[in-house]
């Protein structure tokens, strides 16, 4: 039976699911923009200004960093290998809270309400008033938290390294259920109209009924499952360590096409603008047409991606393995601008009105506009 610590009730909590993809503002609250996955909130109005690769502030930890950031009521959510989940000014990059766990947090944040919501190497999850970083409720599992959680329908969804998926209610961290994947979960949750979908280090998509856990279908594929997957349109992409970014045509529970990139893929898949864009281990960003599969474009970058991407206003932005961080033109792949890093990125951006955030692995959170 899992454990959980519950140390303080807010006497007002606003608890808010972003079940969709739709533009919030300033928000991007959670891991890729939404529980959808895709990369994208949507339709945003127009920026206020172009995002022109130019950084205007860094906050700085003291280890690396591989958790993705979460924008939510101007302030930025990221977590560090130094084991703090911070919270600071959107505007200037003032530290405004930082709360120490245990041991690494690689997961990202999820914003809902007044609520953070993030896993820990430590093997934890917790939950903290979003306004001064303290604690609500931790739940405890049975090995160490990578994925970054989904909220909706007032529960709380992720994967452990112990192999469970688990369904924990949001306002008091008691674990509704627990489904016993097999292998461990990197990977996070995917949910849509009370399913969430998720897969696992021995290569399985797992689809799962939000209120119970029970397993509705699965599809099993030729290696690890470590990123999450992306849902739009009714259907359900999702890459693997095998190489191949698969499409399942979710009314029908079948896998309908596999395209082989020619290495392994680490990062999710982006879904705007009628295509697919990935990354994988070879430094190959991968456009595909949503609706035929076809290649539209490829774009070398010499070095591994694991960054998942993230687009806005006809822009896919992405970083690598050798340093260098990306701005892409939607339609063409062309470079419209990149800048040379000190560390690597295996984070994804999130994306504000004006300017993107995005994470290093040399222990930097920067603000480009």
């Amino acid at each position: 039976m899992m454990r959980k610590t519950f140390a303080l009730i807010l006497s007002l909590v606003f608890l808010t699911a972003f079940a969709g993809e739709g533009y919030c503002g300033e928000s991007w609250p959670t891991f890729r923009g939404g529980n959808l996955r895709t990369g994208t909130v949507g339709a945003p109005p127009p920026p206020q200004r172009r995002i022109m690769g130019e950084a205007s502030w860094q906050v700085f930890a003291t280890q690396p960093i591989q958790s993705s950031p979460a924008i939510a009521n101007g302030v930025v959510y990221f977590g560090s290998n130094d084991g703090n989940m911070r919270a600071v000014s959107a505007s200037d990059g003032r530290i405004l809270w930082a709360f120490q766990t245990d041991n690494w947090i690689t997961s990202s944040p999820a914003v809902t309400g007044n609520i953070v919501i993030f896993g820990s190497y430590d093997s934890k999850v917790y939950a903290l008033d979003a306004t001064n970083g303290n604690l609500i409720w931790q739940f405890t599992t049975h090995n160490n938290v990578a994925s970054s959680p989904a909220v909706a329908d007032g529960m709380v969804f992720f994967g452990g390294l112990d192999g469970n998926v688990y369904g924990v209610d949001l306002s008091t961290g008691w674990e509704r259920w627990h489904h016993e994947a097999g292998r461990e979960v990197f990977g996070s949750p995917v949910v849509e109209d009370g399913v969430v979908y998720i897969g696992n280090h021995d290569g399985r998509l797992l689809a799962l009924d939000a209120e119970n856990g029970t397993l509705k279908w699965r599809a099993i594929v030729g290696g690890p499952i470590s990123s999450a997957p992306a849902v739009s349109n009714g259907f359900l992409y999702f890459g693997s360590w095998d190489g191949i970014l698969y499409t399942v045509e979710i009314r029908n529970e079948a896998v309908i096409r596999n395209y082989p990139s020619g290495g392994s893929i680490e990062c999710s898949p982006l879904v705007a603008g009628g295509k697919i864009f990935f990354g994988n281990i070879m430094g190959t960003m991968t456009a595909l047409d949503e609706a035929t599969g076809n290649v539209a474009w490829r774009a070398e970058t010499g070095s591994r991606i694991a960054s998942s991407p993230a687009f806005s206003d006809g822009v896919i932005y992405f970083g690598n393995d050798g340093g260098t961080f990306y701005a892409l033109d939607a339609n063409t792949g062309n470079i419209l601008w990149q800048i040379p890093f000190r560390g690597s990125v295996v984070s994804s951006p999130a994306i504000g009105p004006d300017a993107l955030y995005v994470t290093r692995m040399d222990g930097v959170l920067v603000r480009i506009r």
